[in-house]
């Protein structure tokens, strides 16, 4: 009976090691961090292994309470570090830290949940006192530490020697950091390898692996920024949370009151059924009366630019942006900003038949996944497209947080939320009279002379012959509206366009612009504006070639016809990118007519055999092109306006005869 006994406590004993071993994952020799692949040599395999076992062993309450905190506070931590461009896995570094304790303290007086001394808190904007400790505070605390991150990678260009000298400091690690890793892609640890930089690596080995293999945590965090002035009991009873546990996650704040100098995030750990509900009373508790009319927050990066050709870059809500000038295009904007079109699109939520806006900046990398401030409300003619790119805010995320399907226009007043999701079972809240006092926005918009100059955007203020701008097509309804467009002349559009986007008809009469009818059957057909000014698109010789005129890219070319890049680029056997050259022959296969505004065909510029006319000379447009427009060569054009060479200038009326 004995032996029984003995022979099951030793098949117990055996099952249950073999189950340990199952929830270990096992080390391979090349690993990945901060996208930095290392190469792990025998002795340094077997280091991060130890220490993975050690941080998955036993699974005791200890290790599931971890586990539980890694649930609750990641997704605060990624979201922190996506918005300051620091890479996801830094967020293992505070685990291994102080465990995600908000109350940790090291031997050497380092607190909270990053573990940061007094000084170094202070010097990245943190408040140490004795009614205040962001240090404990997680959304605080962390953005402290991407911003010393973020300084530090700048010293050695490279994120693991930067995880490194989060342990020892800039100058503590400086002697120690191999040369060789400066930019480096691929590194190399090995037996002497700082047990930091292998406890780091563990941590991320390790915690990744469990947390892909946990069910969805049944609580999460929401924040609260608004709390200048109020007590946790205030915000408790406001929420029906216990104020017990609000003291437990918020352990940062020492004194009775929140402080009034700034706006402090107070951590509200709530149960994912109640998540909407709480947020509701939080958003109740929070009336907005104005607009953010420092939205959006543009830097120029370009300082002066040396000619008219040369893109100017700015910076718009942290991201990188380049302004639309006159003759822009995506596909002159993408390649300017160095990219490929199809990202291009991306990143500013566009599709192919979108076309850019005269004195708008555009964004060359991803926006964040939520607003800088919580709430927008909605202006006159404003859609959801516009605001998403008015908070740097990418749509399919905008138009989930207010549990939208479509970018449909959206109401005026309406309160459209910017970081949480809006209440799920309460009504669309729509702000009037008083408490919907629109502030309007004032977007840089450049005069091409290296200055700045702004332009209000309140449309009531403009007759609607001077509304020229238009960001959109009729292929969206998402973008804004600030003209008549070509869609609207179709629902009976009552007021005329003007400018480049007209229908031009030359005449011999010196320069004027009057209208007259079209002449078409149909009584509600738009007017056309007559003027001495030839059309913008290029000349086509038949129905199935375009000749390329100056300033255009094989992108406008195929938006002018409605056919896609790919099959313009296929028809005449180049690739997708391919820059076209001036008076280049393309092969449209497209019965569709070229796009052109008010829907009226635009035909080549002709002059009868004893006609003369006036020509005034527009942006982009250089005597090879007018000559090509006309017919006529180069040297008849100088001869008839009597120029000793081929320069033109904006506004230069020249003398065409036949």
């Amino acid at each position: 009976m004995k032996q029984k006994i003995i022979f099951l406590l030793l098949l117990v004993s055996i099952q249950g090691v073999f189950a340990q071993k199952a929830l270990l994952p096992e080390v391979s020799k090349k690993l990945e961090f901060a996208g930095i692949s290392i190469k792990l040599d025998a002795d340094a395999q077997k280091l991060v292994q130890k220490e993975v076992n050690t941080l998955l062993t036993p699974e005791n309450k200890y290790l599931l309470d971890k586990l539980q905190r890694i649930q609750w506070y990641f997704p605060i931590i990624e979201t922190i570090l996506e918005e300051e461009q620091v890479p996801e896995d830094f967020k293992y570094v505070a685990v291994s830290e102080s465990s995600l304790l908000p109350d940790a303290v090291s031997s050497s007086n380092a607190v909270g949940y990053w573990q940061m001394k007094p000084t170094t808190a202070q010097e990245v904007g943190l408040r140490v006192d004795k009614d205040v400790d962001e240090r404990k505070n997680i959304f605080a605390s962390t953005r402290a530490a991407a911003i010393y991150l973020k300084r530090n990678n700048l010293i050695y260009k490279n994120w693991v020697s930067t995880l490194f000298s989060y342990s020892l400091g800039a100058t503590g690690v400086s002697k120690i950091v191999p040369a060789e890793w400066s930019n480096a892609t691929e590194i190399t640890f090995d037996a002497k390898t700082d047990r930091y930089l292998i406890k780091a690596l563990a941590n991320r080995v390790a915690f990744e692996y469990r947390i892909n293999r946990l069910k969805e945590s049944p609580f999460s965090f929401v924040e609260y920024k608004k709390s200048k002035g109020k007590t946790l009991e205030e915000i408790a009873s406001a929420t029906t949370m216990d104020v017990n546990e609000l003291r437990k996650y918020n352990s940062w704040l020492q004194a009775d009151v929140i402080p009034t100098d700034k706006d402090y995030s107070v951590a509200i750990l709530v149960p994912a059924e109640n998540l909407e509900d709480i947020q509701g009373k939080l958003n109740h508790d929070l009336r907005v009366t104005k607009n953010n009319a420092s939205f959006p927050i543009l830097k120029r990066v370009t300082n002066v630019a040396a000619s008219e050709e040369e893109p100017i870059f700015y910076e718009i809500n942290g991201k990188k942006g380049i302004l639309a000038k006159p003759g822009d295009d995506v596909a002159s904007l993408a390649r300017n900003g160095k990219m490929k079109i199809p990202d291009f699109l991306r990143y500013n939520d566009m599709n192919e038949k979108d076309l850019v806006e005269e004195g708008k900046v555009y964004y060359l990398q991803k926006k964040s996944r939520k607003g800088a401030v919580p709430q927008h409300v909605v202006l006159t003619g404003q859609t959801i497209w516009e605001i998403s790119q008015i908070y740097g805010i990418r749509l399919k995320n905008l138009l989930r947080l207010n549990r939208m399907k479509t970018s449909q226009r959206i109401q005026k007043g309406r309160l459209v939320y910017l970081q949480k999701k809006s209440p799920k079972n309460q009504p669309i809240e729509v702000l009037n009279g008083k408490d919907n006092e629109e502030v309007e926005k004032v977007p840089i918009k450049e005069n091409y002379d290296g200055n700045e100059e702004k332009v209000l955007a309140n449309d009531n203020k403009k007759t609607e012959a001077e509304k020229v701008k238009t960001p959109n097509s009729s292929s969206k309804t998402n973008k804004p509206t600030e003209t008549v467009l070509a869609e609207e002349s179709n629902k009976k559009a009552d007021k005329p366009r003007r400018d480049e986007d007209d229908i031009i008809v030359i005449t011999d009469e010196p320069v004027e612009v009057k209208k007259t009818p079209a002449k078409v059957s149909d009584p509600d057909t738009p007017t056309v504006i007559v003027k001495t000014t030839p059309t913008k698109p290029a000349p086509v010789s038949n129905a199935n070639e375009h000749i390329v005129d100056v300033g255009q890219t094989l992108y406008s070319i195929a938006r002018q016809y409605n056919v896609s890049v790919k099959d313009l680029a296929a028809w005449n056997n180049i690739p997708t990118d391919e820059k076209v050259k001036i008076g280049q022959v393309l092969i449209v296969k497209s019965t569709a007519k070229a796009a052109v505004p008010n829907k009226v065909e635009a035909t080549k510029p002709t002059l009868s055999p004893s006609a003369s006319s006036f020509h005034v000379v527009q942006k982009t447009e250089t005597l090879y092109s007018i000559s090509k427009r006309y017919g006529v060569s180069m040297k008849q054009i100088q001869d008839w306006n009597g120029m000793s060479d081929q320069n033109v200038k904006i506004g230069q009326k020249l003398v065409i005869k036949k």
